[in-house]
């Protein structure tokens, strides 16, 4: 089903409902949460950090996210593992090829004339990690060898989270060495919240019923108490309150989120449609745009 098209049926929906369709549909919604909550680190932590660094961000992760997409939709992929982004990326392959082909250009550019030494030797840290998951999640042989009894596996939700969120801290914690202490438990935190992302995400997507109280839920609430508890001593440095704000209203926001999902499917007791799953998908990555509330009072 092209959802994009289901959209605008019989106009009963404006062209503006279409956008964030496109947004998650493009892959661009996990380049500007990336290069958003880089910009807000970089606030909180009085490193400032340059326009390069943060195109870098944005340019890189879109590329990570349209491989993994393509390489998702493959043909030799289980038809009910296949989202509508796989199904779009698949359809549109070769032109997505092609803008892959010609963003690497602007990109190593940058990279070799306008980054710094030490944010190009921990971006290229950060790469070869995002490669090795590529590789272990896609490459069939590799695959196979790394498969470990089911109570040893690393949960996937939670490596794609430490992944992103690291990539999201290296541009300030690159730009200022007196920045680090305070970067390394916000990252931790944002880890932990990119992990409650990944993790409800997954479960709306899956066919198993929903539990009572899911994994997701869990992680919402831990999250909030914890940035919440923070946010009293950070209340005399304006930068850090204003990022803890951020994280606990998407914290509060992707709870409502699970807690609305899994009412409705014990309710209707059958599964969600895939427009109901894309919305989901859609609202749950908006969840993550909170800095843009707080942008004005930074500019202040």
């Amino acid at each position: 089903m092209d959802v994009a098209a289901s959209f605008s049926d019989a106009g009963r929906r404006p062209r503006l409902a279409l956008i964030p369709v496109y947004w998650h549909l493009l892959s661009i919604d996990a380049p500007s949460v990336a290069v958003l909550w880089a910009w807000s680190f970089s606030r909180a932590v009085a490193a400032p950090v340059s326009w390069p660094a943060l195109a870098v961000l944005g340019l890189g992760t879109w590329l990570l996210y349209v491989a993994d997409r393509l390489l998702d939709g493959r043909g030799g992929a289980a038809p009910g593992d296949l989202r509508e982004r796989h199904r779009f990326h698949a359809r549109h392959r070769r032109m997505l090829l092609i803008c892959g082909a010609l963003a690497i250009v602007p990109l190593s550019g940058l990279i070799a004339f306008r980054m710094s030494a030490a944010a190009r030797r921990e971006d290229a840290w950060i790469f070869l990690i995002a490669m090795l998951y590529l590789a272990a999640v896609h490459v069939p042989r590799i695959r196979a060898r790394a498969r470990v009894p089911r109570r040893l596996r690393f949960p996937h939700e939670l490596a794609v989270a430490l992944v992103f969120a690291a990539a999201t801290a290296v541009p300030a914690w690159s730009a200022s060495t007196a920045a680090h202490v305070d970067l390394l438990w916000l990252a931790a935190l944002f880890a932990a919240l990119c992990w409650l992302n990944c993790a409800a995400i997954h479960a709306w997507e899956s066919a198993q019923p929903p539990r009572r109280w899911s994994l997701a839920s869990t992680l919402a609430l831990v999250i909030a108490c914890v940035a919440g508890v923070f946010m009293f001593p950070a209340v005399h440095n304006p930068g850090v309150f204003r990022l803890l704000t951020a994280m606990l209203a998407s914290a509060l926001l992707l709870f409502a989120l699970d807690r609305d999902f899994s009412r409705s499917r014990r309710r209707t007791a059958e599964k969600h449609g895939d427009l109901s799953t894309l919305a989901l998908r859609i609202l749950a990555d908006a969840a993550l745009l909170t800095p843009l509330l707080l942008m004005f009072a930074w500019r202040v």
